[in-house]
């Protein structure tokens, strides 16, 4: 089974069994689902970070000296920074639908190894390391959710929440070219677009009726088709926190 097999499987299997608990806590709590929430509508706004995701390994072609040169780069994106909000509809105490989106960014530097062909001998390369600096990687995620929510009291609750999430990635991806037998490295930005899944855990305080504060923590991700490179996947552990408001 290939990577890009068993990372669906996981995420589908983390989204079946968020399903599970959520089914199953509602089926213990059956009376309850009748009655309406007081304020069925919620809405968060947060701050956060996504984990470090996997290295990319990118290649690609160039022409020179009447030959086909190549290149290979790997890029190990770091940790980003993050923005989410969500806005959802309880229609019941327990259960309700959200959807929301999420986006972060950070920068890397890759490895790029390159074979020139050489000016003077036909079939006789030179390969060369050069670094790519300032790889820029963007992530922008739509989540649809099922929510099972419960309350602690009148001031605290927990939300268990899982679904499809459709996944756009723009990563910066080096290409190499030769200016007279000198190799130059310049970065251009590759986009694709996947469906996946998240499943995610949810806690808020409420100080009032209407506006709390609370944290998240969550598995979002998708694999990714770029130009230069296949399968590669966005998204992953997520957390963070922020404002919390119903309506």
């Amino acid at each position: 089974m290939t990577r890009t097999a068993i990372d669906v499987t996981q995420t589908t299997r983390l989204i079946a069994r968020t399903f599970f608990i959520a089914l199953a806590a509602g089926a213990c709590s059956a009376p309850a689902l009748a009655q309406a929430p007081a304020h069925p509508v919620f809405f968060d706004i947060n701050v956060g970070f996504g984990a470090k995701p996997s290295e990319i390994t990118t290649s690609s072609t160039f022409s020179v000296f009447g030959e086909d040169g190549s290149s290979s780069t790997v890029v190990a994106p770091g940790a980003s920074a993050m923005f989410d909000a969500r806005i959802g509809y309880r229609f019941s105490q327990h259960l309700g639908i959200a959807g929301g989106m999420s986006g972060g960014q950070s920068q890397s530097t890759g490895t790029t190894s390159a074979s020139v062909p050489s000016p003077i001998r036909f079939a006789s390369p030179t390969i060369v390391s050069l670094q790519a600096p300032e790889l820029t990687r963007r992530e922008l995620a739509y989540h649809i959710q099922v929510a099972y929510v419960q309350a602690f009291g009148k001031d605290t609750t927990v939300t268990i929440a899982g679904g499809p999430t459709f996944m756009h990635l723009q990563q910066g991806v080096p290409t190499v070219s030769v200016s007279g037998t000198t190799p130059t490295v310049a970065s251009g930005n590759e986009s694709g677009t996947g469906v996946g899944g998240n499943a995610g855990v949810d806690v808020a305080r409420y100080f009032s009726d209407r506006i709390g504060v609370g944290a998240f923590a969550r598995y979002a991700a998708a694999t990714v088709d770029l130009p230069s490179a296949a399968g590669v996947k966005a998204g992953g552990f997520q957390a963070g926190g922020g404002i919390r408001f119903r309506f």
